[in-house]
């Protein structure tokens, strides 16, 4: 454990930072009561001034294999991974876990290799092509609303399971259901902020891990980790650190949400 001073004079602000990065995360939480949905964690890397891509969205790695590695560890440990349709849309990879020992030890406990693909688009409004829907050797599963052209459905139902909801729009607690239904207990998110924000409005993530990258991107097009309409005082959802540790030049930060 070592103390770095952030700062200047009577401003200076203590921060503790464990330098060792562990191989998985080794915090003890204290779970929430009892309730009927996955237990739901957001995951990103965003640049130091809370970026997490540029302002024409193009794919970029901000994190080092660190976070990379962190990011395999997250996902071997979830049931599913869910993305929104911007995500599928600029990025489109699927949601691998890429570290071989760690997909080993997956796949030991009984598990897929791979975490389910879950994505969520109220009008299906996607290109076929992005390679998250060629991958032979992942589950996807699509969530969408009865605004979607039937034509669509039928196209997207050839390479994935789609789930109609009833509504016009997608309500993150109608999919959190249907996961739990399916006997998932942990899910985790990786974009983009719109769809961050929607499970947040609902009071539907319990932790988030950021990793802070040495970086700045700048734009006030480029998204951030939360978008949306955002929070006003009175309802902005509060955090608690839960561990704080530095790789070379980048922070790797856990959080649970205090409700």
């Amino acid at each position: 454990m070592e103390t770095r001073f952030f700062g200047c004079g009577a401003a200076r602000v203590t921060l503790y930072c464990r330098y060792h990065f562990p191989a998985v995360p080794t915090t003890k939480m204290r779970m929430p009561r009892p309730r009927q949905r996955p237990h739901v964690t957001v995951n990103m890397a965003m640049s130091l001034d809370g970026r997490i891509s540029t302002y024409k969205r193009e794919q970029i790695t901000l994190g080092t294999k660190h976070d990379r590695h962190l990011m395999d560890v997250l996902r071997a440990s979830h049931d599913a991974v869910i993305v929104g349709a911007g995500t599928v849309r600029y990025d489109g990879f699927p949601v691998l876990v890429r570290d071989e020992e760690v997909r080993r030890k997956r796949v030991a406990r009984g598990l897929s290799p791979h975490p389910v693909n879950v994505i969520m688009s109220r009008t299906l409004d996607l290109p076929t092509n992005r390679p998250i829907f060629n991958r032979k050797d992942t589950e996807r599963v699509i969530f969408t609303t009865r605004v979607a052209p039937d034509a669509r459905v039928r196209r997207f139902r050839r390479i994935a399971e789609v789930v109609l909801l009833p509504r016009k729009t997608l309500s993150p607690t109608a999919v959190l259901r249907d996961l739990a239904a399916r006997g998932m207990k942990k899910v985790l998110m990786e974009g983009g902020g719109e769809l961050h924000f929607a499970f947040a409005r609902e009071r539907a993530v319990d932790e988030v891990y950021v990793t802070l990258t040495p970086r700045l991107l700048g734009g006030h097009d480029a998204p951030t980790i939360l978008d949306g309409k955002g929070f006003l005082k009175k309802d902005h959802l509060r955090l608690e650190l839960v561990s704080c540790q530095r790789k070379q030049d980048e922070l790797f930060l856990h959080y649970r949400v205090k409700y």
